[in-house]
């Protein structure tokens, strides 16, 4: 009987080690006001609804509409557990209907609290291409140091849902992502790689380290810089943080 119940004992312990810092599934039906805080600027909206998920019975809507200009909206998670704040691994099932308008589009990031106002990493969407970046948003203006190093990489999948996996580090700053458990590599130096590595400013002498000095929030949403000629609709399910990559839902 000991016997047994050391193994159980084991059993549950590795059960609790392995489990990850933070899932958010939606099957609540609703946001949790605990948990996320909604961040909406413009006509651009954020709920919880049923007609479109990757799993179970609900997932996020982003809605964004036509010519929705100076708008956003995001769920933003505003106290990261410890243990994500210099390293974070993420995945989310997203569906983007009916695809990406041209400009910039910010999808998922992490950084300082205060967002937008903040430092951070994003990972976005430019001329229908994976944009990973730094975002120096801290600062005023441009000669006070405000701006961006970007990457750019493949075409994300539109018009169904995909896994989206991601990997923000702090030191050295960079970003990775994969698409359908497959690496998303990025050019640099016109050359494809599958790690974005930033620094700022954007010169030799440019620091490669703690851009965002740790990351204190995490971000789901849209915000489209311009204005869309088509409303669009990002859809996110099965969201999860962890200190290492997750991989699909089992």
């Amino acid at each position: 009987m000991k016997y047994s119940l050391f193994i159980v004992c084991c059993a549950l312990s590795a059960f609790a080690q392995t489990k990850p810092l933070f899932v958010e599934d939606f099957e609540s039906g609703q946001i949790d006001p605990k948990v996320w805080e909604q961040r909406i600027t413009g006509t651009a909206t954020v709920k919880v609804q049923s007609d479109q998920t990757a799993h179970g019975k609900y997932a996020l809507q982003v809605h964004y509409p036509e010519m929705a200009a100076q708008a956003y909206a995001f769920l933003v998670m505003p106290h990261l557990p410890e243990g994500l704040k210099g390293h974070i691994f993420g995945r989310a099932y997203v569906k983007v209907d009916p695809g990406f308008q041209n400009s910039h589009t910010v999808m998922v990031l992490a950084g300082q609290s205060g967002w937008p106002i903040s430092n951070f990493q994003e990972i976005g969407v430019y001329q229908n291409k994976f944009q990973p970046s730094y975002q120096a948003n801290k600062a005023k203006t441009r000669q006070e140091g405000r701006g961006e190093d970007t990457r750019h990489g493949d075409p994300p999948p539109v018009g169904k849902w995909f896994l989206l996996e991601w990997e923000f580090n702090d030191n050295p700053s960079q970003i990775r992502i994969w698409v359908d458990g497959q690496p998303s590599p990025v050019l640099e130096g016109g050359q494809p790689v599958e790690v974005s590595s930033f620094k700022w400013p954007k010169t030799d002498a440019g620091d490669t380290k703690n851009l965002v000095g740790g990351y204190d929030e995490f971000g789901v949403g849209a915000r489209y810089w311009g204005n869309p000629q088509t409303a669009f609709d990002i859809y996110y399910d099965d969201i999860v943080l962890d200190t290492k990559r997750i991989g699909p839902v089992k």
